[in-house]
């Protein structure tokens, strides 16, 4: 299969996810079937992708006058095996659980076309065992976008064991067809890239904060304004390399003793979570969040990513 034998793409999830890789896709040009369980949840979703188009138009990252011909290119479906007949690539987001995933992939590899493109969009479930059902493993891989998916360029693309390098290529290809950034490992393993990194050092923020050493906005602070800095421009190794690796080497020798080296959330974040206190969504996570600063908090963070997405659209000449 060539990139150019992609027309049709089933984005099974309405959710964060899944609304906005279907509207990266309508976008590029691919006409999409968009499943979700229930109407309530379609009707949420094309809400979404209406947000999203809305964002885009008004930040200028995209010339009004397309919104109509993006809707179009999307078509509603409640039932998996509608939603993927024919398709030539199936691109999975619904719920994190197991057994969900493996019911949707062996419904998409019995009802989409032979030899399509089946790709999952998990952040931390093995691929392999989403796979383990499937009679044509050779055709799945992981595709892992990051929220919001049209405003972080930056997509994992992770083969299995069984994966054919061609088809680790055609999703490489894909992301770039939608005007996304892929990342490609060269095999398997759990959390990928970007969420390992992130598990690390989320790790050694909470533990900071149990043992307290410095306050979360204190903390929250001082990566984002030097490491969140300096990475968004050289990533760890690269930047190990241009600090001097003698240095490095001695820091980590210094430092890696007195880390955390919890196996699980820690004390902080497992009772916040068995409080039901789970963040923004319900008013008190770490933080407080007042309902009054919710929404102002997104929109700069919002507007934050879509000045780093212009400056990259920019530097790409597109």
């Amino acid at each position: 299969m060539q990139i150019q034998e992609i027309r049709t793409v089933a984005c099974l999830g309405t959710g964060t996810m899944g609304h906005g890789i279907a509207f990266l896709a309508a976008k590029a040009g691919y006409d999409v079937r968009f499943f979700g369980r229930t109407k309530e949840s379609i009707e949420k979703g094309m809400a979404d992708i209406d947000r999203a188009i809305a964002l885009y138009e008004n930040s200028g990252l995209m010339p009004t006058g397309r919104a109509d011909a993006i809707r179009q290119r999307i078509q509603p479906f409640t039932s998996v095996e509608k939603a993927v007949a024919g398709a030539d690539m199936v691109m999975e987001s619904v719920i994190e659980d197991l057994a969900v995933k493996q019911y949707v992939f062996a419904e998409a590899e019995r009802h989409s076309r032979e030899g399509a493109i089946l790709a999952t969009d998990t952040s931390s479930l093995s691929l392999s065992a989403i796979a383990s059902g499937l009679k044509h493993p050779e055709y799945f891989l992981g595709i892992h976008f990051f929220t919001p998916p049209y405003l972080m360029p930056v997509v994992e693309v992770c083969p299995i064991r069984q994966t054919l390098p061609t088809v680790r290529e055609m999703g490489a290809e894909w992301v770039r067809s939608l005007g996304n950034e892929p990342v490609v490992m060269e095999k398997e393993v759990p959390g990928m890239i970007i969420n390992r990194i992130q598990a690390a050092c989320l790790r050694e923020a909470l533990h900071m904060l149990e043992q307290g050493w410095a306050s979360a906005g204190t903390i929250d602070r001082a990566i984002a304004m030097s490491l969140g800095r300096r990475y968004a421009v050289t990533g760890p190794l690269e930047s190990a390399d241009m600090g001097g690796l003698d240095i490095l080497s001695s820091m980590l020798t210094q430092l890696a003793p007195t880390l955390s080296d919890r196996i699980d959330g820690g004390p902080l974040m497992e009772a916040a979570v068995k409080a039901g206190n789970l963040g923004m969504k319900t008013g008190k996570g770490i933080y407080d969040w007042p309902e009054e600063t919710i929404e102002a908090r997104r929109s700069a963070r919002e507007q934050s990513l879509v000045a780093f997405l212009k400056a990259d659209v920019a530097k790409k000449g597109r």
